[in-house]
């Protein structure tokens, strides 16, 4: 039986480490979340809008502490264009690419739990019905919790009911 030298070792140890680096590097892609769009809400960006989905929008990547000094800048033409988005949120889409839900708070700094949106799922005042609202699993926002959102907590999946 040949005797192998020190070199051979750590060479044979950095292969098989190379090759469980690789394996798990796969196994990570496979289990990653997939992509979740919400309606008129660009890929990774959490929406909310001055109405219904069709309205004025603003898009949020990241977690937004304070709405303050963000208006409705999108969807030009739409009802609510340039609007100030703090305590004017009537409809959220949540078209997450990492799988984080939406939550809305009352005030600043992510204080009073107003509502949450799932990945891929939105709630959303509808004009056409009288101002109810719609959403992908049927239910509503409630008119108490519109126009009150003051800022917007990306949070991975919790044990809160969201829409």
């Amino acid at each position: 039986m040949p005797v192998r030298n020190g070199t051979s070792r750590v060479r044979r140890r950095l292969g098989l480490l190379a090759g469980l680096t690789a394996m798990v590097a796969v196994g990570g892609a496979v289990v990653a979340a997939p992509a979740s769009a919400g309606p008129n809400c660009a890929s990774g960006y959490h929406c909310v809008f001055y109405t219904t989905i069709d309205s004025a929008r603003h898009s949020y990547f990241n977690s937004d502490s304070n709405f303050s000094g963000d208006t409705f800048n999108q969807v030009s033409g739409g009802a609510g264009y340039g609007a100030a988005v703090n305590n004017n949120v009537w409809s959220a889409s949540n078209s997450s690419t990492g799988g984080y839900e939406s939550h809305y708070y009352d005030g600043a700094s992510y204080s009073g739990f107003l509502f949450c949106v799932n990945p891929g799922d939105y709630i959303a005042s509808t004009a056409s019905n009288g101002g109810n609202t719609s959403t992908t699993n049927g239910s509503g926002l409630t008119s108490s919790l519109r126009q009150r959102a003051s800022s917007l907590q990306l949070r991975g999946t919790t044990s809160i009911d969201c829409w």
